[in-house]
């Protein structure tokens, strides 16, 4: 008889203030938490929400979830939301002495949320909205099961060029760079092979990101064939596509929110991940989301979320910084943020009075249309083949890419097939 081995881990999410929370245990690698409290750190009077949002999980299985929490004296009751995927999987309401046996102000009693293990976890938020005065968060515990090292298999056209494997099942690869041709610049990577499109309708992965892939799977490097164009400042309030870049250290705002950051990277016009979509509401605000991932940028307290947020402008001559207020102090979107450590940088708000700064918006170039491909060594999509399949010698036969179909040319004979 053959016995299966389960291995389970614990992450914790211990509330340190009311925006943020600390990590404990063995979370996934690649997974990022957003906490909010509408009152003060743990503390939920009633009608007072608290929420923990774990993302980037990887599909893990979650096994258990507990809630640690205190009540006050005589008193304290509320309602616990579990959701996972967008999905609410578990509740919890009533008072704490019908949770526990007894109210308790000076211990923490462990609240379980889960009954049956959820698969497939990508997400998951547990929501406490109080009800009676008042319940005391310290932190969450969540146990799972975590998924398998996965596989990806990169593509350069026909050709297999490599295998990035995961540390740890959920941990993502991150995936590499390729050089530019005489002909074509790389653009990404795309979960899906073709040979000529112009329609932009393939989803691209960037270079330097983590991919967390759902299963082993493969990608392909893209290339687009248009040619580059340095392109200015914006000057005037327009709503569109830019780069938020510093001047001074030619850098620019890079991907999309994680554990209330985000980064920076060198200015390029060809990264998709550094384009954004500037939508000005009027001449002092405006919303901005990631064009690649159409995710939102914006900010929950005072570090950055992936939230649809009104962000205040500083716009003169060809300077345009996006800043918030929050509790009566300004704060401006920057790139270039030290740690308590002084040893990495990133990009976030920073506490300071909006004025004269090196920061832009830059235009991405949208002039002409882009043909992307994944099989750059197609010259112009036209390649002349030196045999056909029963390898007989052909010099009349032609063969032509466009979009998802070949054309055969065979001695003036035409055949069309399907990629």
């Amino acid at each position: 008889m053959k016995l299966l081995c389960i291995i389970l881990a614990v992450m914790s999410w211990v509330v340190e203030s009311k925006n943020s929370v600390s990590r404990q245990g063995t979370p996934p690698e690649s997974c990022s938490a957003y906490y909010s409290c509408s009152y003060q750190k743990g503390t939920v009077r009633a009608n007072d929400v608290a929420t923990l949002r774990v993302t980037s999980l990887g599909g893990i299985t979650i096994e258990g979830v507990e809630v640690y929490m205190r009540s006050n004296k005589s008193s304290g009751a509320g309602v616990l939301t579990l959701k996972v995927n967008g999905q609410t999987v578990a509740t919890k309401s009533g008072m704490f002495m019908e949770w526990v046996g007894s109210y308790d102000n000076e211990n923490f009693h462990a609240i379980s949320l889960l009954s049956t293990a959820v698969d497939g976890a990508q997400e998951m938020e547990i929501r406490l909205e109080g009800t009676e005065n008042s319940l005391y968060i310290d932190k969450y515990v969540i146990t799972y099961t975590p998924v398998a090292p996965r596989t990806v298999t990169l593509f350069y056209g026909a050709r297999e060029c490599g295998q990035l494997i995961e540390a740890q099942g959920g941990a993502g690869v991150v995936l590499p760079q390729v050089s530019d041709t005489a002909n074509w610049y790389f653009a990404g990577w795309s979960d899906s092979d073709f040979g000529s499109d112009t329609s932009k309708s393939h989803t691209l992965y960037m270079a330097g990101e983590r991919f967390c892939p759902s299963s082993d799977c493969s990608l392909w490097a893209v290339f687009a064939c248009q040619p580059l164009k340095e392109e200015g400042y914006m000057t005037e309030l327009l709503t569109g596509t830019y780069m938020y870049v510093n001047s001074t250290g030619n850098k620019a705002l890079s991907g999309i929110p994680a554990e209330g950051k985000m980064a920076a990277a060198d200015v390029d016009n060809r990264n998709l991940n550094l384009h954004y979509y500037v939508d000005f509401t009027d001449a002092q605000t405006a919303y901005i989301t990631h064009v690649a991932t159409g995710t939102p940028i914006g900010y929950s307290g005072t570090q950055m979320a992936a939230t649809a947020s009104a962000w205040q402008v500083y716009h003169e001559g060809d300077q345009t910084l996006f800043y918030m207020t929050y509790e009566n102090k300004t704060y401006v979107l920057w790139l270039n943020i030290q740690d308590n450590k002084e040893t990495t940088t990133y990009a976030g708000l920073l506490p300071a009075t909006p004025g004269t700064s090196p920061m832009h918006l830059q235009y991405v170039q949208t002039i002409g249309e882009n043909t992307f491909t994944c099989h750059p060594e197609w010259t112009q999509g036209i390649d002349r083949t030196a045999e056909d399949e029963s390898g007989v010698q052909d010099k009349a036969r032609f063969l032509m890419h466009f979009g998802h179909y070949d054309l055969l040319l065979i001695n003036g004979q035409k055949m069309i097939r399907q990629l």
